[in-house]
């Protein structure tokens, strides 16, 4: 099962009034998507990629959110001395706000349990992503 490769017959969606001919309705292989017979009918054809192919964009997209907040929070102390004397504060106010950047984030996740504990997945998660 793990060497075999996903359907990719073309289904078909007909749309017409229903005398068209049987075998005029297989679409040809240079059918990337969707076309519009002259019958009226519509053919549809199955990608063998279920997203189009934007999976690994998607992938790669969150990969680089990640790499770039953990890096920065986790190696802000590197940046400590450099804040401090730009904006001429004391290296302890500069890493207070570095605390404060990792502890908020692990403390809006136990936050974000609780509210998973009561309402639904999407709802929790079209909150979060709109409180920004």
């Amino acid at each position: 099962m793990s060497g075999e490769v996903p359907n990719t017959e073309p289904i078909q969606v007909i749309s017409g009034n229903g005398n068209e001919d049987a075998s005029n309705q297989l679409p040809d292989k240079n059918n990337e998507n969707t076309s519009l017979e002259a019958g009226g009918e519509t053919k549809v054809e199955r990608s063998s990629v279920p997203d189009g192919g934007w999976g690994w964009v998607v992938v790669f997209g969150s990969f680089m959110i990640h790499v770039i907040n953990d890096g920065i929070s986790h190696s802000f102390g590197v940046f400590v001395e450099d804040l401090a004397e730009y904006f001429d504060s004391s290296k302890s106010a500069v890493g207070a706000v570095g605390s404060l950047m990792l502890g908020i984030s692990f403390l809006v996740g136990k936050i974000t349990i609780v509210y998973r504990a009561l309402y639904s997945l999407l709802s929790v998660i079209i909150i979060v992503s709109t409180s920004d």
